[in-house]
């Protein structure tokens, strides 16, 4: 009998020693990440049958569990991942916003300046002080719009190698948890749970999480499979590994990154498609640098492109202080399609030109070759890539003949690129416009006397006139976009509206209301009983002229070249530039001395979302922790009672050994 009670005694010492030690070492790890709490399972053993019934033989530890959640874990990791991609994407998203600041330092007030700096030249168009400051200004908007464009390739640069270092984390923790499946898939054999190491498991998918969210499938074996965007990342003891690099079609476009994974096995190489990641840094550093940065880079160079565009047309409609017609106020921007890997050889190049500045829009495009026409490379699709989506723009594309022809579409004209022949159906090409165009922004005039800001036309009303006629402006149209200059590879050539502009016109009314009008140059009648309204502009020749008062029988105005002397002291040409501040440009039609405000109201709403996405999802995931760590966090309380509990029942479990020692010892009396 009490060599029954001993075992009894015994076993309940040993039970309740490992219950004290489990709860020792939980409040050991009270601080360490991804600890589980876990807890000392015991069992009654199997008693002993007798006449009187069975008689139990006390208790034993049937294993040491840990306390875990495998839904609350998972929606833990889940929220977590989503707010490491959401806090990535909008500290970064902060920093590019940052780059567009307001004031007099912004790259608004130096558009402003510039054209402001007109009103001094329109004044005194002979100053060469004035038309000096002109070009400064000029000069200090290119160097604004340039800084601005190196400023986002520093972030850029900085984000692909934040993307290197998330890159070399995701490789190395992927490494770990293959070794870990190894040893866990072993160590259960035992028949128990290795919950060190299963523990440590969850801590480092957890981080990897944080960079990349992945899924997981448990395996029999006790090992977990882990999946990146379907792709398999980690099976078994075996890790692929994960890239980020440039994308496959198009390997020339550096400002797209795309995630690669390599199979450890057969090194097959699988490029995902960005829709189909989750949550993590890494995703949101992608997402960042494939549409937020890229939407910037298009905003800024589509206003680079829509400034100098603009500006140099209607400086090439001026004459300069020598009497030469305009030249390029600001260079040419060069616009060159990224030709796709598979294209074949001969390959064709394609390029773009302005072909209406008021049209532009914000967008790449993918562009598919059809069937070559004379050897000339033609298109047969278009598709262009909005911020709101791709959108298949063939249909709605304007054709010019050729050869080679080209595709008006989104205010640009596409085409081949001079003595570019070869190429075939099916053929790629990718054409981001605005991408460097703000860094390739510079002023293309050095001499202040080449600046064109007098009129190449005069309107002079008859000294003869009976009624109360005045002229109350005269200026030219702006010049439109050449086509592409097959010479010399680039858009440099323009031409005026009308080549007749210079020619001298004779506008005579036959009464108050009406008038003619004859180019007596080369001797045509224009125009005979067109309406006249005091105050709105008579367009001929890609001049516009605007009279006021009344005229009488028989009045008339003569626009034409006027003399040198004269011109020289006419800014009319420098008045046409000041009036672009409020000129329409872009295919949004923004004046163009709210540009930057809009580029800042656009990034400001981006940088507003993705601060709002990165608080609320912080807000879940610290709500799905706090679960988590409800069930299996350690609290020190409820440690301290079970320390207790288990204290107690140890010293009752010594009171059994005692008491059985002494009946012993009572029974060794009797015996002797």
């Amino acid at each position: 009998m009490s060599g029954g009670l001993l075992n009894l005694g015994a076993r309940a010492l040993m039970s309740n020693q490992v219950a004290l030690q489990v709860t020792g070492n939980n409040i050991s790890n009270v601080n360490t990440a991804g600890y589980s709490r876990q807890t000392a399972v015991m069992s009654a053993v199997q008693g002993d049958f007798t006449g009187s019934g069975y008689i139990g033989k006390g208790v034993e530890v049937s294993t040491v569990q840990r306390v875990y959640d495998e839904f609350l874990t998972k929606q833990a990791t889940a929220t977590a991942s989503i707010k490491s991609l959401d806090a990535a994407r909008a500290d970064k998203v902060s920093q590019m916003e940052n780059i567009f600041l307001g004031g007099t330092n912004g790259l608004g007030q130096a558009i402003n300046n510039t054209i402001n700096a007109f009103s001094d030249v329109a004044n005194a168009p002979t100053d060469l002080t004035a038309r000096t400051v002109a070009i400064t200004q000029a000069q200090e908007m290119a160097s604004r719009f340039q800084s601005a464009s190196t400023q986002l390739s520093d972030l850029q640069q900085n984000t692909q190698l934040q993307l290197k270092d998330d890159q070399t984390v995701i490789n190395s923790l992927a490494q770990q948890l293959a070794s870990l499946n190894a040893q866990i898939s072993f160590a259960q054999s035992s028949g128990q749970p290795p919950n060190d190491l299963l523990d440590k498991r969850d801590n480092l998918l957890t981080q990897l999480n944080q960079k990349v969210q992945t899924t997981t499938v448990k395996v029999n074996d006790g090992t977990l499979s882990i999946f990146l965007a379907n792709q398999p990342l980690v099976l078994g003891a075996q890790a692929a590994t994960v890239n980020f690099t440039q994308p496959n079609e198009f390997p020339g476009d550096g400002n797209t990154l795309k995630l690669k994974i390599t199979q450890a096995g057969n090194g097959q190489t699988t490029e995902v498609d960005e829709n189909t990641l989750g949550g993590g840094e890494a995703v949101g550093l992608l997402r960042f640098h494939n549409t937020d940065l890229a939407e910037a880079r298009n905003l800024l160079g589509r206003m680079a492109v829509a400034v100098t565009t603009d500006m140099n047309e209607q400086h090439f409609a001026g004459v300069d202080l020598n009497g030469n017609t305009g030249k390029a106020l600001f260079a040419p921007i060069t616009m060159t399609a990224i030709a796709g890997a598979n294209n074949s050889a001969p390959a064709a190049a394609l390029g773009a030109y302005v072909a209406n500045d008021q049209t532009l829009d914000v967008a790449t495009y993918s562009i598919t070759l059809g069937a070559p026409s004379g050897g000339s490379p033609t298109i047969a699709k278009v598709i262009a890539n909005t911020a709101n989506g791709p959108i298949d723009v063939t249909s709605s594309m304007v054709t010019t003949a050729g050869p080679p022809p080209s595709y008006t579409v989104g205010g640009l004209s596409i085409n081949a690129l001079p003595s570019s022949a070869g190429g075939a159906a099916g053929d790629t090409f990718l054409l981001r416009p605005y991408d460097t165009a703000a860094s390739a922004m510079s002023v293309a005039l050095s001499s202040p006397a080449s600046l064109a800001v007098s009129n190449p036309v005069v309107a002079t009303p008859a000294a003869a006139n009976q009624g109360t006629l005045s002229v109350k402006t005269i200026a030219a149209s702006p010049a439109s976009p050449a086509s592409w200059a097959l010479q010399t590879g680039s858009p440099a050539s323009y031409y005026s509206n009308n080549a007749n502009l210079n020619d001298t016109v004779q506008i005579t009314f036959t009464s108050a209301n009406q008038y003619n009008v004859v180019d007596t140059t080369t001797s045509t009648t224009l125009a005979t009983g067109a309406s006249y309204t005091p105050g709105q502009p008579i367009s001929w020749n890609g001049w516009n002229l605007t009279l006021n008062g009344t005229p009488q029988t028989g009045d008339s105005v003569t626009v034409k070249q006027p003399t040198t002397g004269i011109q020289k002291n006419d800014g009319g040409n420098a008045k046409s530039m000041l009036g672009l501040s409020s000129r329409s440009v872009t295919a949004d039609k923004t004046p163009m001395s709210d540009l930057y405000a809009g580029l800042m109201a656009q990034i400001g709403v981006r940088a507003q979302s993705a601060q709002y996405a990165a608080d609320v999802s912080g807000s879940i995931a610290a709500n799905a922790e706090a679960a988590r760590t409800s069930v299996s966090g350690v609290n020190l309380d409820e440690e301290a009672a079970h320390l207790l509990q288990y204290q107690q029942a140890y010293q009752a479990s010594a009171k059994i050994v005692s008491t059985a020692q002494s009946i012993f010892d009572t029974l060794l009396q009797v015996m002797r």
